[in-house]
């Protein structure tokens, strides 16, 4: 049974959260706040420039030079990306699966049902964050560390339907370490 069994974390939870803070402030103080979601529009732009550069140039929002052009954001992406495979085979946990704990206790080992629910899922992830104008993590870290109102409900927003979604996709738990 220790395959369903989830690892113990290797940072508690207000040092990361702690961590995350100082990070995002000193990217309003140098550059900007921190966003995740604007550089797959970027990345499509790029794209649809290459595919069809009439439609682009006609285009009022991707033919814009802040869709054009791959700024500090879009490091921040290959650095997240980066930064958690280092952490990972540093701490000794890389380890190439296709499911996870969670999804192996609530539903099957089958690959195809969970790269299909996780395509499905990040699609809907990035068109709400598109028609919101920014992604989740940008409106609750950017908010709280500029001190932002709309930052506070928005968040309890956040975390009540993050949990409540969770228990719906995921009612049963796998063991935790101790």
């Amino acid at each position: 049974m220790a395959e369903l069994t989830v690892q113990k974390e290797p940072l508690p939870w207000w040092a990361a959260g702690l961590l995350l803070g100082l990070v995002q402030v000193l990217a309003i103080a140098l550059v900007e706040p921190l966003g995740v979601s604007t550089q797959f529009v970027i990345a499509d732009a790029k794209i649809v420039k290459e595919a069809a550069p009439e439609y682009t140039a006609e285009h009022p929002l991707i033919s814009s030079d802040k869709y054009q052009k791959l700024g500090y954001g879009w490091w921040l992406d290959v650095g997240l990306v980066a930064g958690a495979a280092l952490a990972a085979l540093a701490l000794g946990r890389w380890k190439l699966r296709a499911t996870t704990v969670w999804w192996r206790q609530n539903y099957s080992s089958k690959v195809s049902t969970r790269f299909i629910a996780a395509f499905v899922g990040g699609f809907f992830i990035l068109l709400g964050a598109r028609f919101a104008n920014g992604c989740t993590s940008g409106q609750f870290a950017s908010g709280w560390a500029q001190l932002s109102l709309s930052a506070i409900p928005f968040t309890i927003t956040l975390f009540g339907f993050g949990m409540l979604t969770a228990r719906l996709v995921y009612p049963k738990s796998p063991e935790i370490e101790k």
